[in-house]
């Protein structure tokens, strides 16, 4: 009986561990010395535990569109600023500015700030 019992546990924390071990450390992921300035096109928002990510295009000196993934906060961080799931939509022009992916090839950035030239939002920070 002892051994159903700790098979049954060791199962259901085994069963639980993929969303321990999928969450990982911004700065395992980004270089916080490498400082990178994109402005693209909004293409989507995805508003998410435990972080939240946007897909965004940039077009090139050469005219060439790639798509860039950036990270942000928390749904819960990005509420205490007053952004929401619709604050930004496809189409928004963004100026992003953020921390570089160490994998150089990578076209991720970890979102420090953020500006919507059409209206004037704005947002300054650091997601934790």
């Amino acid at each position: 009986m002892t051994r159903i019992l700790v098979l049954f546990v060791g199962l259901a924390l085994f069963a639980g561990a993929d969303g321990v071990f999928a969450h990982h450390s911004f700065s395992a992921t980004y270089d916080s010395t490498q400082k990178v300035e994109i402005e693209g096109v909004v293409k989507e928002f995805v508003w998410r535990n435990p972080h939240s990510f946007m897909r965004v295009d940039v077009t090139d000196k050469d005219g060439s569109v790639k798509t860039w993934a950036l990270e942000w906060g928390s749904t819960n961080v990005l509420a205490q600023s007053k952004i929401t799931r619709t604050t930004l939509k496809p189409g928004d022009l963004l100026k992003v500015t953020g921390e570089a992916a160490r994998d150089s090839a990578s076209l991720r950035l970890l979102i420090s700030s953020l500006d919507r030239p059409s209206d004037g939002f704005s947002w300054r920070g650091r997601v934790e």
